[in-house]
């Protein structure tokens, strides 16, 4: 069962649609969108697909509806998450940074025709 839906505007007019109470508040509240109806034709809108991978686009409401769209899986929905370029860096730094493997010393081989040091005592 699908909760209520919620139709929103970005400052640059471009429309999305969310499914949640708590969906609207976040981007009403923290990222700036205004409740709005239904979008017109010609305005744009943020769809998805159902296959997750292929992100987010921005089309008109009136392409959106096509079959070409519509009829492989894209369907008005949220747009993608904001990015903080003020920490978008760190994040990205902090995923993938890895602490280098600790590296015991090495020791010499056998072919390297090193002899391995003697602590000075002979044996007799």
């Amino acid at each position: 069962m699908t909760g209520k839906t919620y139709w929103l505007t970005d400052t640059e007019g471009t429309f999305a649609l969310v499914e949640s109470a708590e969906d609207r508040d976040r981007f009403v509240r923290v990222h700036g969108w205004t409740e709005a109806g239904e979008p017109s034709p010609s305005d744009f809108v943020w769809v998805r697909n159902e296959d997750s991978t292929l992100g987010a686009a921005r089309l008109t409401w009136e392409a959106a509806q096509l079959d070409a769209w519509a009829g492989r899986g894209w369907a008005a929905g949220a747009p993608p998450e904001p990015v903080n370029a003020a920490t978008a860096h760190w994040e990205a730094a902090q995923v993938h940074y890895e602490a280098p493997a600790k590296s015991s010393p090495a020791k010499p081989s056998a072919s390297s025709g090193e002899k391995p040091a003697s602590s000075g005592e002979k044996k007799e």
